[in-house]
This record gives structure tokens, sequence and C-alpha cells, in this order.
């Protein structure tokens, strides 16, 4: 909590956007809750199409004014700007607060419109001044509490949108709340740091025709591999996140028949979640950005999305009376606890989602170029969010609500596999560490040398069927293990174990295709900076002895001349993966968790490994197997 009370340079900045969040969504939220509940019809279109086209309105100006707005912010004084947007956010709560007196909805729609806009001038400034503000270690929590914050913000400004308009005289307590909220973020806006501007940033050609740097900006966000697909997966949460806040209101009402307080309560419940969510990432990610909980959360987006379209299911087969219930009846409905377990999961997972991948692209991308990067995001997010305003209209006339949560949760099954495949090693990693920490109390002694870039082999002595899950889960870097190739080809072995950058291989004996192929792959893979992690030894122990070094590492050497470090497993024969007492598995496992020591070497030189030094070295650092802690390679300074 240090960042938003004691922090100076960040604390101006999160109160800023806190406050300008919560007024959006006082504002919305009551707009929304009025439309629905009050019947309102402009035209031909009636409350069940108003509302998914009120989320339209408030996202089009950032397709139309986002690329203009992040090449400002790459120009000019972020903080400077920043308070100049949050002076048009009073002059734009005066013409709501004029609108509500007038009962004017079509008016009330083109305040949302300008709200859309003051939005997207807002958004690269505040996610492109953080990383100015905070040092990289804190990225991730900065990201954190921003998301978090808002999110706090959107619950605060959900529940008073959705309470102010159920009093009989709603009118001025909604116009005194909007106007003063956006008061106070303004003078919140006056304590932000000005930041320094970069030499791209101010080389920066601003083009006020709005459509031509809209191009310009979309093929930027395109030129960078790792920035697209990143973009694109942010911009497919806020396709989905758009999608379900639209059918929420509906799917309360029509198929739960909750009242407007009920309403509120599921919008609130999705914001306390998309909140924990962007806490919890914070807590699990630390001081690094763990791009492998992306496909994670989208799977756990996709189970808890069915399980909504399951309970709305399941309420339409119910006789239940004709009639609206309070919130005190609502949860005496025996679906009333599946619709909040789906939505609370669903929304906790979606705010580990959006917060990894928000820290992820300020990483990648230029520092001359992150507010406009993030401004080209906000088009592709603009983009697919209109696009499932667009849907919802669909879906909603021709297969109901109920099954429109089942279709989102279908198509985002096929996104989160997408994405495992995108960032299956750091997927694979994190879950090691999880596995690791779940079953086993490891300490790590060295290892603080290890290097953050570049190809490097870590050779380790081999134990037990779950060493590489040790290693995977200590080691900040994917491992790209040698692994023996009966085991490799086990039926769909290839296709998982290729997502883990694994590369099999056999004896000369066995397959020399095998063989030959393995090196290939090896020396690829360190062509292109990867750490291979190999067992030198050949084989999983029989007996609790080290067998003698293999000389595929000298050999590999030779050719691709890389930093080695050594890693010692201490703890894990005896174990239920080993084959202590001639068996795996089928021993009794421990209710403890069993303690493991990994101790890792520092980096030798590639010209001073010597196998037999390497392998004393390993056995001295492993208990069983019973020899005295030699003070091997000290001469090159790699004793630990």
């Amino acid at each position: 909590m240090e960042l938003i009370f004691r922090d100076k340079k960040f604390w101006p900045l999160f109160w800023t956007q806190f406050l300008g969040a919560l007024n959006d969504n006082f504002f919305k939220n009551a707009l929304v809750i009025l439309i629905t509940y009050r019947a309102v019809q402009l035209g031909p279109l009636d409350a069940k199409l108003l509302v998914p086209l009120a989320g339209g309105i408030f996202i089009f100006p950032f397709f139309i004014f986002s690329a203009t707005s992040g090449q400002m912010a790459d120009k000019f004084q972020k903080a400077e700007l920043i308070r100049k947007i949050k002076l048009a956010e009073i002059i734009i709560m005066s013409i709501a607060s004029v609108s509500f007196t007038l009962d004017n909805y079509a008016l009330l729609l083109f305040v949302l419109f300008l709200m859309g806009s003051q939005s997207a001038f807002f958004g690269p400034l505040k996610y492109g001044i953080i990383p100015s503000l905070v040092k990289p270690e804190k990225l991730v929590s900065a990201n954190a509490f921003v998301s978090g914050g808002t999110f706090i913000a959107i619950l605060i400004g959900t529940i008073i949108g959705g309470l102010v308009p159920s009093l009989e005289s709603y009118v001025v307590p909604l116009s005194l709340g909007l106007l003063g909220f956006g008061l106070v973020g303004y003078l919140f806006s006056r304590f932000i740091d000005d930041v320094a501007i970069s030499k791209e940033g101010v080389n920066t050609k601003v083009d006020y025709t709005f459509l031509k740097p809209t191009w310009d900006i979309i093929r930027l966000t395109q030129k960078n591999k790792t920035i697209f697909t990143t973009v694109l997966g942010i911009s497919w949460f806020w396709f989905l996140g758009a999608a379900v806040l639209s059918l929420l209101p509906l799917f309360v009402k029509e198929v739960l028949q909750g009242d407007s307080k009920v309403a509120t309560y599921f919008l609130a419940t999705f914001t306390i979640g998309m909140g924990l969510g962007s806490f919890l990432t914070a807590r699990i990610s630390k001081k690094s950005v763990e791009v492998g909980l992306v496909p994670i959360c989208a799977l756990g987006m996709t189970v808890f999305l069915s399980i909504l379209a399951f309970v709305g299911q399941q309420r339409m087969g119910l006789q239940v009376p004709n009639e609206l219930f309070g919130i005190s009846e609502f949860f005496f409905k025996p679906y009333s606890k599946g619709a909040f377990i789906g939505l609370l999961g669903m929304s906790v997972f979606g705010g580990g989602y959006i917060v990894t991948n928000m820290a992820f692209l300020q990483t990648v991308s230029k520092e001359g170029e992150l507010s406009q990067t993030i401004a080209g995001n906000n088009i592709w997010n603009a983009l697919f969010m209109v696009v499932a305003a667009v849907l919802i209209m669909v879906l909603t006339k021709t297969i109901g609500i109920s099954l429109s949560f089942l279709v989102l949760g279908l198509i985002n099954l096929v996104v989160a596999f997408l994405l495992y495949f995108t960032y299956s090693e750091q997927t694979l990693m994190l879950w090691m560490r999880f596995l690791s920490k779940v079953f086993y109390r490891v300490e790590v002694k060295g290892g603080e040398d290890f290097p953050k870039e570049g190809p490097v082999i870590i050779l380790a002595n081999h134990v037990s069927f779950v060493d590489w899950v040790i290693l995977m889960g200590a080691v900040e870097r994917p491992i790209h293990f040698v692994i023996d190739y009966s085991y490799y080809y086990m039926p769909t072995g290839p296709f998982w174990f290729r997502q883990a950058g694994l590369v099999p291989i056999a004896t000369r004996k066995e397959s020399e295709e095998v063989l030959t192929k393995a090196f290939e792959l090896i020396y690829q893979d360190l062509d292109n900076g990867s750490v291979m992690g190999l067992f030198p030894e050949g084989w999983i122990t029989r007996d609790g002895k080290m067998r003698r070094f293999q000389p595929g590492a000298a050999k590999i050497l030779k050719q691709r001349p890389v930093p080695v470090v050594l890693a010692a497993l201490d703890g894990l024969w005896g174990s239920l993966f080993s084959f202590e007492g001639g068996k795996v598995l089928f021993k009794m496992p421990s209710l403890r968790r069993r303690k493991i020591t990994l101790t890792l070497s520092s980096p030798i030189a590639p010209e001073d490994y010597d196998s037999k030094e390497a392998q004393a070295w390993v056995e001295s650092n492993v208990s069983h197997y019973d020899v005295k802690p030699l003070n091997v390679l000290a001469k090159d300074g790699h004793n630990n």
C-alpha cells in the first residue's frame, strides 16, 4: 500500500485515475439502470438494444481519437495534459447534470460519447507515465494498483450509480456527485510530477486529422510480433468484458428475475473480482512480469463463464412467479449462489489476465513509442468492444441471454489454447514453480549471477522423474530439457513436449538419426539464446549413486562455446518419483513436504569446463552421494 499512500510520484496519479474511473462508472451505471428499469425507448430502440448500444457509444471515441492522443502523450508533457483532460471532465459532467434535469436520453447518450472521448485521451497518458514514475521492479505492482484501484472505483461508481436512480428525487444528488468527483480528481492531478520526454517522443509529429494517425498507429502495433500478440490478447479481454457487462443487467432482470439492487450487486461482484484478481497477480508476480499467467487466466474465465451459462439454463427450467426479487429474497433462490460464483470466478481470472498483459506490453514497448503503442492498443480494444456490442445485440435476439455466455466461453476456450501455444514455456515454468512449492520445501543456494539473457547450459544430477520440475521452478528463465526419446514419443507426448521446447535424444545404437537431429536442435536453441537443460549422466540413478558424466556437454561446448551452470539436486532420492527401493510411484508417499536443496554454481566459461571437476562439484553438494565436500572449481572462483 506504500505506493498509493507514501510514494510522492505515484499516489497523485493513482487518485486522479481512481476518481476518473469512479465518475465514469457513476454516470454510466446510473444511465444503464435508468434505461433498463424505466424501459426507456428512443425511436425503434428499446432497452434491450439501448444498453449494448450505450456500451458501443462509449467505446467508439477510442477508435477515432486514440492515435492522436498517443502522439500527444509521447510528444508533450504528460502531467500537463492530464490536468487539461481533468478540466474537460468537469465541463462534461456539467452537461450531464443538465441532461438528467431535462430527462433527455438522447443528450445523455451524447454525453456518453464525450466521456468516451475524454477517456480516450487519458488512457495513453495513464499507462504511458507509469514507467516514468516507478522503478522497474515495481512496475507490476504499480499496474496492479492502477487496475485494482480502477475496479474498486468502478465498484463504488457502480453501487452509487445503481442506488441514486432509485431515489425519488435523484437528479440533484446525481449532479452533485458527478461534478464533485470531477473537481476533486482535477485537484489531485495538480500534484502529478512532470516527467522527462524522450528524444524519440520530442520528434513525434502530432497529426490532428485523426484518421491517418489511426491507421499509422495500427501499423505501429503490428511491427513487432510480441507487441501485436499482446495487444490482441488485451483487446480480446475487453471484447469479453464488454460483452459480459452488456449482458449482466439483462441476465439479472430477465433470467434471474432480480431487481435493480440485485443488478447493482452483480455489477459490484464483477468489479470486486477484477480488483481481487489484480492484487493476487501482483503477489504472484512479485518483481517480474509472469506472462505465463495469461493462458491460465484465460482458461479460468472459460470455466466460470460456462457456470454462468449453466445456471441461466437451469433457472429457465424452474417455475417461478413472474416478479422481480430483492436482494434478501434473491439469495434464497437455488440458482443465486451459482450465478455469484460464476461471475466472481470469471472476474478474478479476468483481473489477473489484464494486469499481466498490460505490464508485459509496457516492458516490451520502446520508451519513445510507449504511449503511441498504448494508444494503438486502445484502438484495437475499441474495435473489439464495438464488435462485442453488435454481437451481443445479435446473440440476445437469436439464442438468448444464457446461451450467449456459453458462446463467449467456447470462443474464449479457443483463445486460451492459442495463448498457451504463444506462452507455453512461460506457462509451464509458472506451473512448475507452483507445483514445486506446493509439494516440496525447496531451498535454492547460489544462482544470484545466473545469466539473465543469452545462451546457457545447465547440467544437473538425475535423481528422479521430477528433477526438471524443481529446476524449472527455481530458475527465472524457461529451460529446454534434453529428454530420452522413448519418453518423448509416448502417446500425445510430442504435441505437449514440443510446447515446452524439449529435445528428444537417443544413443547412436538406438537411433543415429534421432541423435543427429537432437544435436542440431540443441545448437539451434543455443543460437536463439535459450537455456538448455542436460542430465549428463544419461539416465536416472537406480541405486542412488552418480554415474560418470557423458561427453555430450563437452561436444556441445566445442560447437557452441556458451556459459555452463552446474546444478546439484539434494533430497529427491527416496521420494515417490525416485528408484529408491527399486520402484517408482509404488511406495508409501510422505504426508509431509520433502525438503529439497538445489545448489547452483556460478557461470563457468566454456574454456574452463572440465567434466570430471563438474561431476566432483555436483557430488560434493549432494548428501546422499556420501562424498566429502570438495573445493573443486576454486581456481576459477566458481565454487559455492
